[in-house]
């Protein structure tokens, strides 16, 4: 049986595959391919993100020295090519105490960055940014002449590593923040909501110098050999309550340079997966038009529900996570079971739906609780 799917003057024609079809599916590359083609597959695919204590946990509670957690629990069918996207300027430690540092990044940018009770620290979490570098359209002018497309912003191992995940049959997506997150970098965010309605072709600008590097670097990249199965792109447009800025910002400032992103991987048959947090529910149609597939992580906490979200838009949008980490943080193996259960169900019918926590998995939840998760993840997402 064949399906007839048209978003915004786009069509393509979907077969739906039967129990035999749903047998031969022996790849993450396969499985993934057919979910985001609205297919049935022979099972859900699953994918999760960790906090660093959280495996820590996990590691005093059985889980294997080693292996990560996605292997383990085979969390870890989509693999991700990133590149750098920064300005590439020199990283450099300007102050260190017992407490924190103090740093300059490589987008120009200074940060203080709290130190753990180990003294480990990281310029990505636990941090205040003191400085940036964008201010103006001066500092914008000159800061955007460093981005320029190069073979040293990825890995020069890069395409062994990416002969060994397709070995695997891993689903290989084309990874990297978004033009907002990356122009958000270099400005910081309250100037850049400021700046997107006092100053929006200043924004505008910074977006699409952005999009062209993420396309130029792309297309380096299969200059080379490598074949996208897909792309996923963050981008942090919302929190709790609602977006960050209004529908009408997002539509007539980011809404074209995230069409000119998603048409690039579109036309190279790389349906894009989109992530942000929060409640993003008053764009949903306008990213649908831009050109996503796929809308993750669906944070339960900001009020969304697959189940809804399926039923109004899963003719043209497939969904990834909704599973409330709150929910497996009680360790209540009738609540877990639940809300696996009673989302899974719906989420899954008719292909479309990949496991995913509603953010990323925290250290509340135990090593026992999430592999129930697991065990129910298998158990109901079956077809």
């Amino acid at each position: 049986m064949w399906r007839r799917c048209s978003i915004e003057g786009t069509k393509w024609d979907i077969k739906l595959t039967d129990v035999q079809g749903r047998k031969s599916i022996v790849t993450s590359q396969e499985r993934i391919r057919a979910i985001l083609n609205f297919q049935i597959p022979d099972r859900i695919a699953k994918a999760d993100s960790y906090w660093e204590e959280t495996v820590e946990r996990w590691r005093r509670e059985g889980l294997p020295e080693d292996r990560p957690p996605g292997e383990y629990f085979g969390t870890d069918e989509i693999w991700g090519i990133g590149v750098d996207l920064s300005g590439q300027l020199e990283f450099k430690v300007i102050e260190e105490t017992e407490r924190y540092v103090v740093l300059i990044n490589e987008n120009g940018v200074t940060r203080k960055a709290l130190k753990g009770e180990d003294g480990r620290w990281s310029q990505h979490r636990d941090y205040v940014d003191l400085d940036f570098t964008v201010k103006d359209w001066k500092s914008w002018e000159e800061y955007k002449q460093r981005l320029q497309p190069s073979e040293t912003r990825f890995s020069p191992n890069l395409k062994q590593l990416y002969d060994r995940e397709r070995r695997k049959g891993k689903f290989i997506v084309y990874t990297v923040s978004d033009p907002y997150e990356k122009t958000q970098g270099v400005i910081g965010q309250v100037a850049l909501l400021m700046k997107m309605v006092e100053d929006p072709d200043l924004v505008r600008d910074m977006f699409e110098a952005h999009v062209t590097l993420m396309i130029q670097m792309c297309q380096i990249l299969m200059d080379k050999g490598i074949v996208f199965d897909g792309a996923w792109f963050y981008g942090d447009i919302a929190y709790n309550k609602g977006l960050l800025f209004s529908p009408r910002a997002y539509r007539e400032v980011l809404m074209p340079s995230h069409k000119r992103l998603f048409d690039f991987c579109n036309a190279h048959n790389m349906p894009v997966i989109y992530h942000t947090d929060g409640d993003v529910r008053d764009v949903i149609p306008s990213l649908i038009e831009a050109g996503i597939r796929c809308l993750q992580p669906l944070e339960a906490k900001a009020g969304l529900d697959v189940r809804k979200l399926k039923a109004e838009y899963g003719e043209h949008l497939a969904f990834m996570g909704n599973i409330d980490v709150r929910v497996m943080g009680t360790g209540e193996r009738r609540l877990i079971e639940e809300e696996v259960k009673n989302k899974l169900l719906v989420a899954k019918k008719g292909g479309g739906y990949i496991y995913h926590s509603d953010h990323s998995v925290p250290p509340s939840v135990s090593f026992e609780s999430y592999e129930w998760v697991m065990d129910l993840v298998d158990r109901y997402g079956r077809y």
